[in-house]
């Protein structure tokens, strides 16, 4: 990536946590932090740039598409600004041009992200033997590679069929945009490759720095590689139940290596024996709404509304109608006037406390979809039927029964459309992997509406390759 090398690390190395409870985010670091073996000191310092730097790939000025954009695509969404049209010209009324922020967001500060975890991992066996042991060297590979892997994940959710590129080591060579089975693949043998790192570790291992507040204080210790074992397994049971049902290069064998995988990141639990309490298991962002690094919560945007569909799909007794808040209509300009809504989600009133609402990476409750998701696609209807209903049992619903793969989809779908709202492209993603993405499915949301169903590779990036940008296997 030719248009990172000069910036990418210094990017990264100046970020910082601001939760962070040892680094001061003022006290950045600098490039010559790379300068000989890693201390304890630098390996800190560095680490915490990488953590801040995945939080800004999802930040508000960095890549609006992965909150915002991504929900709009999966008709959960509006907004509705007479200042910036884009937002639904670009998105239910037509095609992202790859020179806006609407085709050109959600990629770079992932690379940049990308970019400082390739360094600290080509850095890390160096490090000073005196200051940071050979199992703590294992924890930092298995923490870094999965973070790695979920940048690389984060990526293709956003491009999907177009494809995305895989970083060389040295970013000043361009590579070609590969396709998504190609991509899929290669994270999930990173993940793989990090479970080996986090196993020669030992799972009684801590990581040789701190973790903000989002990786310790939402229900586990993830600075504690029994813990990052778990969510390392989480990605990978979430990439190979998609790997199962890509459409493209469908692998349905691993279907049953999913629901191993989920089962391990959810502690062994059987199907519908996860509590109340471990649904809000996970890792999470941990925004700022102020001082001398601001990072706010992206969502809290008074120019978002929800698609009204929303509300109309509730089930009578629902408590995850509290999500769903009423607001002054907004209304869409010419030609898109049929974008219309009065509701919006609780966490886009705009606030203090909004903006610093921390959101999930990765929660328990979307394991347990996921492995009910699963366990449909395998036949095992009972077992997705259990772990669908110990979830509706939490918001008041009664149970359901599954008695066919298609009826299952509808109903672990709904459910997980209320319970993961606004906290990523997860209801884009299943939208796409189960083909519901068009007018079979779903209404047109405007007259022109093209059914939008993944972002362009940025015009920067199209140049970079001499306008030969289709992926590649």
């Amino acid at each position: 990536m030719r248009k990172f090398a000069a910036f990418a690390l210094a990017a990264v190395v100046t970020a910082g946590c601001s939760d962070n409870p040892q680094v001061n985010p003022v006290d950045a670091p600098s490039v010559t932090a790379l300068a000989g073996a890693l201390t304890r000191t630098s390996l800190q310092q560095l680490a915490t740039g990488v953590v801040a730097q995945n939080r800004s790939a999802v930040s508000p000025t960095s890549t609006t598409p992965f909150y915002i954009l991504s929900e709009i695509y999966a008709r959960d969404v509006y907004r509705i600004d007479a200042s910036e049209p884009r937002f639904i010209s670009e998105t239910l009324g037509g095609q992202p041009d790859p020179s806006s922020f609407a085709g050109s967001g959600g990629w770079t500060a992932f690379y940049t992200s990308i970019r400082a975890e390739n360094t600290l991992i080509a850095a890390v066996p160096g490090a000073s033997t005196n200051q940071v042991s050979a199992l703590e060297k294992s924890a930092t590979l298995g923490f870094l590679k999965t973070m790695k892997a979920l940048d690389y994940y984060d990526l293709l959710t956003l491009r999907d069929t177009v494809g995305v590129s895989i970083q060389a080591q040295d970013p000043a060579v361009v590579t070609d945009i590969k396709c998504k089975p190609a991509v899929i693949n290669y994270i999930a043998a990173l993940l793989d490759s990090a479970q080996g790192d986090l196993n020669a570790a030992g799972a009684s291992t801590v990581l040789p720095f701190k973790l903000p507040t989002g990786f310790t204080a939402f229900g586990r210790d993830y600075s504690q590689v029994s813990n990052l074992l778990l969510f390392n397994r989480a990605m990978k049971g979430k990439v190979d139940f998609y790997r199962a049902l890509n459409r493209q290069a469908p692998q349905p064998g691993l279907y049953a290596t999913a629901i191993t995988e989920l089962t391990t990141a959810l502690g062994g639990a059987a199907p519908g024996a996860v509590s109340a309490s471990q649904l809000t298991f996970g890792p999470y962002y941990v925004f700022v709404p102020g001082g001398t690094e601001a990072t706010p919560n992206p969502i809290s945007d008074a120019r978002i509304g929800l698609n009204p569909i929303i509300k109309d799909s509730l089930q009578a007794g629902d408590t995850r109608a509290s999500k769903i808040v009423p607001r002054a209509t907004l209304t869409g300009s010419a030609p898109f006037q049929s974008v219309v809504t009065s509701i919006t989600f609780f966490g886009a009133v705009s606030s203090l406390t909004n903006q610093a609402r921390p959101v999930g990476i990765l929660r328990d409750e979307e394991l347990v979809f996921l492995r009910a998701q699963a366990e449909n696609e395998a036949g095992l209807f009972g077992a997705a039927a259990a772990d669908l209903n110990s979830v509706r049992a939490v918001y008041g619903l009664a149970p359901v029964a599954i008695t066919s793969v298609t009826q299952g989809r509808t109903l672990i779908l709904w459910d997980k459309r209320y319970s993961l709202l606004f906290e990523g492209p997860q209801r884009l993603v299943d939208l796409r992997a189960y083909g519901f993405l068009n007018s079979t499915y779903l209404r047109l949301e405007t007259t022109t509406d093209p059914f939008n169903s993944a972002f362009p590779i940025p015009q920067v990036e199209r140049l970079a390759r001499g306008n030969s940008f289709a992926c590649t296997a």
